[in-house]
């Protein structure tokens, strides 16, 4: 191994998978895997490009290559110039370190990556939305569109069985409610529920308002 991290074309293949594997870190859970890999791959990088003496700076183009793709996941949206600009680090990076040591295997493997990144990416990002879009599945934001029945209600609070449990509930608006309704549940508060209006809730009628009388001008 101490051999192999002499090499360009090691060192470019470790720092290529410690960018990729931040991203996937970013985009995926993976419990951690995906970070620890490629910190391990940056380090055995770093010690790469010490022991070879190489010029590190235009594996910079790597480290703004993730920066961009990282943000165009957390956005959830695509942008073509974006993708370009950081693939175009990438590579410019890549191949001017490559260059710089003057191995042709190492631009081989710069060129491969490059390509490699480019088709990988938009799947990633498809996979990443979809997870980041997915409803809960765990804790109180689960519950959300799910239909309960009311266990009591009275002046806009009461008790609603949501699963089989029984749960402290409001709304945000009246509603005159009686055991059995049917409710919708739209978030919650702590370990209270907030519902809104099912096919067994009615709002209570208003109060019919009457038009204060228009002032007239006396004509003298």
């Amino acid at each position: 191994m101490n051999g192999a991290l002499d090499e360009p074309a090691i060192i470019l293949l470790c720092a290529t998978l410690a960018s990729a594997l931040v991203v996937v870190e970013i985009a995926l859970p993976t419990l951690g895997l995906a970070g620890a890999i490629g910190t391990v791959s940056a380090l055995l990088a770093m010690i790469g490009i010490d022991r070879a003496n190489a010029v590190w700076w235009p594996l910079l183009g790597s480290v703004l290559a993730v920066v961009v793709w990282s943000a165009l996941v957390l956005s959830r949206r695509r942008s073509r110039a974006a993708e370009l600009t950081a693939l175009a680090a990438y590579a410019a990076g890549s191949a001017g370190f490559a260059i710089a040591k003057e191995d042709a295997p190492a631009f081989g493997v710069a060129v491969a990556c490059a390509i490699a990144l480019a088709l990988a990416f938009p799947p990633l990002h498809r996979g990443a939305t979809r997870l980041m879009n997915a409803p809960a599945q765990v804790g109180m934001d689960a519950f959300v569109g799910m239909t309960a029945r009311v266990d009591r209600w009275q002046d806009g609070m009461g008790v609603v069985l949501l699963q089989g449990t029984r749960w402290g509930a409001t709304s945000g608006e009246p509603l005159s409610l009686g055991e059995g309704d049917e409710v919708t549940v739209v978030g919650s508060h702590g370990n209270t529920i907030e519902i809104a209006p099912g096919p067994g809730a009615v709002h209570p009628p208003q109060p019919p308002t009457t038009p204060e009388p228009k002032p007239t001008e006396e004509h003298q």
